[in-house]
């Protein structure tokens, strides 16, 4: 299916790099706005009227327009690698994919932010909801057992699942926010060695930042 005019809002050195990655590995055309975070390009008023939040990535293609890194995986692995990047509706593998796109930002970045501020939650009190989002040990042992005997989230084949989630562990395991356990660094070897990859890397993070640096 061709694009109908898809435009990124990237940023260096920022979560952008997950929106970019999916677009690559689509190999979809695709245009990059820049809005720089660095300078609070992100709120500027008419960046706001497309995202309201001020935060980056957002993705237009033709009238839509959509925010958060698991939307935007989700809404293009659909629209243009269905059956392939996105397993189908009647697929039984379907559940687990979207699960791990949710769980990336739902369960690992929160718990891995509050873990590395030092802060624990206290277990909530009777009537009580509590985080929902649970500890850090446990979300560990979970990605441990999932990814020590497959290739890849789903088992064999890539998705977009490995995108979003893959994403968040590999700026986790660079920025030292997950220990670097052998099945973690293997899985993240097994990304990084993509081209889609890498060419979403070097846009996201040119060396030029570092040498600024």
């Amino acid at each position: 299916m061709a694009a109908r005019g898809i435009t990124l809002y990237h940023s260096p050195a920022s979560r952008a790099f997950t929106a970019y990655w999916m677009l690559e590995e689509l190999g979809v055309p695709f245009r990059v706005e820049t809005v720089d975070i660095r300078k609070g390009e992100q709120k500027a008023p008419e960046y706001l009227k497309l995202n309201p939040a001020g935060k980056v990535p957002t993705l237009v293609d033709g009238e839509a327009v959509i925010a958060e890194n698991p939307a935007i995986c989700i809404y293009l692995a659909d629209r243009y690698g269905y059956g392939t990047l996105a397993p189908k509706i009647e697929d039984p593998r379907r559940g687990a994919y979207l699960k791990w796109i949710v769980y990336s930002t739902s369960v690992v970045e929160p718990v891995r932010a509050l873990h590395s501020a030092g802060v624990r939650l206290p277990p909530p009190k009777r009537g009580e909801f509590g985080s929902g989002f649970g500890e850090f040990d446990d979300m560990l042992r979970v990605l441990r057992e999932t990814l020590s005997n497959r290739r890849y989230l789903l088992g064999g084949e890539f998705s977009a699942a490995d995108v979003m989630l893959g994403s968040v562990i590999s700026m986790s395991l660079y920025d030292k926010e997950l220990p670097e356990d052998p099945v973690l660094v293997d899985y993240n070897a097994r990304l990084t060695c993509r081209e889609a990859y890498q060419r979403a890397a070097d846009a996201t993070w040119p060396k030029w930042l570092f040498e600024a640096g």
